[in-house]
C-alpha cells in the first residue's frame, strides 16, 4: 500500500508539473496591452522580447531564452510575436512551450496598423527582429536588435536588482 501511495504521489507531481508548464495562448498585443504591460511592472525590471517565425535568429535562440527565463524565474519577461499577418496562436503556444517558455507572458501582434503600434513601443524601432526592450526599475529603457547576449542580460538584471536596494 505504501508503494502505491508513493507512485500515486509521483504521478500527481508529474501531472501538476506538466499542467504548470503548459503554455497559455498568446494575448492580443495592441497599444492597450502594451500600456498594461508597462503599468503592471510595479517598479520592477521587465524584459520584452519581440520575435517572429519568419526570423531565423529568433527561432534559433528561443531555446536559449527558455534557459534564461528558467534561470530568472522571478523576472517579468514577455514575448511578443510580431508576425505581420498574425501567426496562429496555437503555433505560437507550441513554439514557446517547446522552448521552455510556456510560463512567460506571450502576445501576438493585433491585426491593424503595425507601424502605429511599433511607434507606440519605440519611436526609433524600424521593425527589425529580434528586438528586445529592457525596462529598468526606474523606467530607463535599453534596447537592442539582433541575437541576445545572455551574459549581458544577466548582468543588466543584476545591476537592476542592485539599484532596488
Amino acid at each position: 500500500m505504501n508503494a502505491v501511495v508513493r507512485i500515486a504521489s509521483v504521478l500527481m507531481f508529474v501531472w501538476c508539473a506538466c499542467v504548470q508548464a503548459a503554455a497559455e495562448p498568446p494575448r492580443t498585443f495592441d497599444s492597450a496591452s502594451w500600456q498594461t504591460l508597462l503599468d503592471g511592472r510595479k517598479g520592477q525590471p521587465v524584459i520584452v522580447h519581440f520575435w517572429g517565425f519568419s526570423c531565423g535568429n529568433c527561432m534559433v535562440e528561443l531555446g536559449d531564452w527558455g534557459k534564461f527565463a528558467a534561470a530568472h524565474a522571478d523576472t517579468t519577461i514577455a514575448f511578443v510575436n510580431w508576425d505581420r499577418r498574425g501567426a496562429d496562436p496555437k503555433r505560437i503556444e507550441k513554439a514557446l512551450a517547446k522552448s521552455g517558455l510556456g510560463n512567460v507572458q506571450s502576445f501576438s501582434l493585433a491585426n491593424g496598423f503595425e507601424e502605429k503600434l511599433r511607434f507606440a513601443v519605440d519611436h526609433d524601432w524600424m521593425g527589425e527582429l529580434p528586438y528586445t526592450r529592457l525596462i529598468a526599475r526606474d523606467g530607463t529603457v535599453t534596447t537592442f536588435s539582433g541575437a541576445a547576449d545572455f551574459k549581458s542580460l544577466s548582468q543588466w538584471l543584476g545591476d537592476a536588482r542592485q539599484s532596488q536596494r
